[in-house]
Parts: structure tokens; C-alpha cells; sequence
């Protein structure tokens, strides 16, 4: 007997839909709760990508540790994280909430106070969940919908049917767990996260004292990153928003990635910066990275429109000592047809000089004159705050005039 009989032909889908709404709301049920489903809701364990990107996840669910530490961590090394938030964290600790959304941070739905789903009740659930949502779009303006990572990991089709109810349609779990709530040392964790990287990995951590896993992430980060790794939000993963980032440089072997990498693009390139020479690492408290004509520092919220990348004064640095030199000295002078006076330093820029510190970045790029042009090793020069210009009459048209290799040379310099 065909099953299909059972129900008359007349009889519309959308009617026999409307029935049952109106049946389930007579028995006390909400409709969008009834008619949710497991199946509403995609659980994430890893994200199918071929990028080197990797997801770091820390939940707050306890106290504060290492929070502050993490936050510090992230801003130095411009790298975004995804927090499970619990509402009683979030309420306790506002100041730090709020941080975490101005620095770009995503905060996932992580319950009230951390129960086991699978042991609550549907409107236990719902009320663990909206109070968090609450507190924290109080706090801060923030939607954590459809965001949610589950106490404990624990989960089955009564939980993921509530999750869809309640407009939480991406339940987030992990491929790494480091285990630091275990008590294990850095090294334990470092090692833990670098065996399961993986390309669209989701690395599980957590804020609280009892895991060192704050302090092991400045390390974590780096290895990754020499690994070719970069990092994404969840919300970045799940909406596309991973595109390749930074670029491999197989002449020097180092990469550059993020602002740095745009900032290269954009102003100037191989020709003004050079290939990289060094990965970005922190120089006297500032992130930087070395290029075969510049060092690039990344100052956050120097310079928006330039990625927050300021450029080096390494003619400065390469200079020091030599203000004795005539050369070096300042001199009178005016404007004219070929030359242009900077009072700010005392010197003029003039003919060739000048046409290519205005065509290539003027005085962002290369900031003012600190000598005047005179004859070095044979070559005619002049030195600025963050370049040197050579003249090469030899070299065809385009390269007659170049910066010299500073980065090289203050890299070099440094103690090591």
C-alpha cells in the first residue's frame, strides 16, 4: 500500500504546514522551536580549505588569567582570535569585552555559565543563551548570532534542534585541543597545536589561570607563521573571507603577509622596498620587518589610509655620526627651477633627485633631505631620513636613480 494515500491529493503542503503550526502552538510549543531541526545546524569541526589559514579559538568560561596577556599578544603580532564567550564572564569582566570587539576579536555564544546541554532543558537552553546575548550586545552593540560553541563539547539532536531554534545555526567545535586546562607546560601545548595544524584547522585554547596557553601563544603564532600559516576569525572562515594574505618570496625565502604586504604593494613594490629580508619579528617594542630597502614598522592607528605601516629612518640610522661632514652640514638656500630647499632640514633636493622622490612616494616614503648630493664610493648620492638615492648613469633609464640597500646594511648592524 502506497504511504502517499494517506493523505488527499486537495490537500496542500502549505496547509498541512500551517496545520501543524497551529496544532504545536495550541499545545504551548513556539513554532519556529517546533519546526527546528538538527539539520538546521552545521557542526564545524575543521573547514575544508586548501589556505594556510588556521582558526585560534580561546574560550572564557572561568577567570580572567591570562586575558590581558592574550589581548597583547594578539594587537603585537595583528592577528584576529574567536572567543566562546560565557555571559557571567562577559558581565564580570566588561572592560575586556569590549576590548576584544574594538581590536577586531569575534565572540561566539559559549552559554550563561557553562552547563551541560545535553542535561538542561529546552528552555533551560534558550534562557542560557539569550542572557548572554544580552549582556553583551549591552556591553557592546556585538550580535554573536549564529555563533555557538557547546559546554564541554557536548551536543546531540535535542541541543542542535534548540541551537536552530534559537537562531544559532553554526555550532563550533575544534580539530586541536592543547589540553592547557590539563596544567601542561608551554612546550606541551606549543607542540600539540604545531602536530595538529592543519589548513583550516580550529585551534581550542582557554583564557583562564589554570592554562598556560596565553603565554604559549606569542610562540604558536610565530612557528605557524614561519610554517606559512595565517590566521581567520570563524565568522571569516564561514564567509569566504580568507583569501590569500600574504606572498612568499622564494629569492630571499621570507614571507610578508597582512598590512606589511599591502603596503608593499601599494607604495612601491620591488623597486622602492626590495625583497623582504627578514620575517616580522619585534624590535624595540615595535613589529617590523626588514626589506632589502626599508625596515617596515606596523604602528597601530598611526596611519589608517597606509595600513598603519610607518617606514624606517634608516638613512638616519645608516648616517649617525657623520653631521660633521660637510656634506651633511646644512646649507642656504631657496627654491629655484631644479632645486627645492627644505627648511626643516637644511638641504635641497634637486634635478634627477627630485623628480624621483616625487614620482615614488615623496615624503612619506623617503621623508626630507639630510644631505646635500656629493660623490660616495664613487657613486654621486644624497641621503634622506629613510633613504639613499644613488646615481647610476650606466643602468637603463628607469633604475639610473635607486634607493640604496639600507635594510640590508641596518640589518646587518644589528646585535644578533
Amino acid at each position: 500500500m502506497s504511504l502517499h494515500r494517506a493523505v488527499p491529493r486537495r490537500v496542500s503542503c502549505a496547509s498541512l504546514v500551517t496545520a501543524l503550526i497551529l496544532a504545536l502552538v495550541a499545545m504551548g510549543l513556539p513554532a519556529q522551536q517546533a519546526l527546528a531541526a538538527p539539520s538546521d545546524v552545521q557542526t564545524i569541526y575543521r573547514f575544508p580549505t586548501d589556505e594556510p589559514v588556521i582558526a585560534l579559538t580561546f574560550d572564557c568560561g572561568s577567570d580572567i588569567g591570562y586575558t590581558v596577556q592574550i589581548l597583547d599578544t594578539a594587537k603585537e603580532k595583528d592577528v584576529r582570535l574567536t572567543f566562546g564567550m560565557t555571559g557571567a564572564w562577559a558581565q564580570a569582566n566588561p572592560d575586556l569585552v569590549r576590548r576584544m570587539v574594538d581590536e577586531g576579536h569575534q565572540l561566539i555564544n559559549h552559554s550563561w555559565d557553562h552547563p551541560e546541554f545535553t542535561v538542561i532543558g529546552s528552555a533551560q537552553r534558550a534562557d542560557q543563551l539569550r542572557r548572554t546575548e544580552d549582556v553583551v550586545r549591552s556591553l557592546t552593540g556585538y550580535e554573536m548570532r549564529p555563533y555557538f560553541r557547546p559546554p564541554y563539547g557536548s551536543m546531540n539532536d535535542s541541543v542542535l534542534a534548540d541551537l536552530a531554534a534559537n537562531g544559532y545555526t553554526y555550532n563550533i567545535m575544534w580539530s586541536v585541543d592543547t589540553r592547557g586546562w590539563q596544567g601542561r607546560s608551554i612546550e606541551a601545548i606549543t607542540h600539540e597545536t604545531l602536530a595538529g595544524a592543519a589548513p583550516g584547522a580550529i585551534v581550542l585554547m582557554h583564557v583562564g589561570a589554570t592554562s598556560l596557553d596565553g603565554l604559549a601563544l606569542g610562540g604558536i603564532i610565530d612557528q605557524l607563521r614561519a610554517r606559512g600559516y595565517r590566521f581567520a576569525t570563524i565568522e571569516e572562515f564561514v564567509t569566504g573571507r580568507i583569501g590569500p594574505t600574504v606572498r612568499y618570496f622564494p629569492e630571499t625565502g621570507h614571507w610578508v603577509g597582512h598590512g606589511f604586504l599591502s603596503y608593499w604593494q601599494r607604495f612601491g613594490g620591488l623597486r622602492i622596498f626590495g625583497y623582504p629580508i627578514s620575517e616580522e619579528f619585534v624590535e624595540n617594542g615595535v613589529t617590523v620587518q626588514y626589506f632589502e630597502r626599508a625596515r617596515f614598522e606596523w604602528h597601530p592607528g598611526a596611519a589608517p589610509e597606509r595600513y598603519d605601516v610607518l617606514l624606517g629612518h634608516l638613512g638616519r640610522e645608516v648616517a649617525a655620526g657623520r653631521a660633521g661632514e660637510a656634506p651633511f652640514q646644512p646649507v642656504q638656500g631657496g627654491d629655484d627651477a631644479n632645486c627645492t630647499f627644505y627648511p626643516q632640514t637644511g638641504h635641497r633636493l634637486c634635478f634627477g633627485f627630485r623628480d624621483y622622490w616625487r614620482v615614488n612616494g615623496g615624503l612619506a616614503i623617503f621623508g626630507y633631505p639630510i644631505s646635500e648630493e656629493f660623490v660616495e664610493n664613487g657613486v654621486t648620492v644624497q641621503y634622506f631620513e629613510r633613504q639613499r638615492f644613488e646615481y647610476h648613469p650606466e643602468a637603463p633609464p628607469s633604475w639610473r636613480v635607486m634607493g640604496g640597500l639600507l635594510g640590508r646594511q641596518v640589518l646587518t648592524m644589528q646585535p644578533r
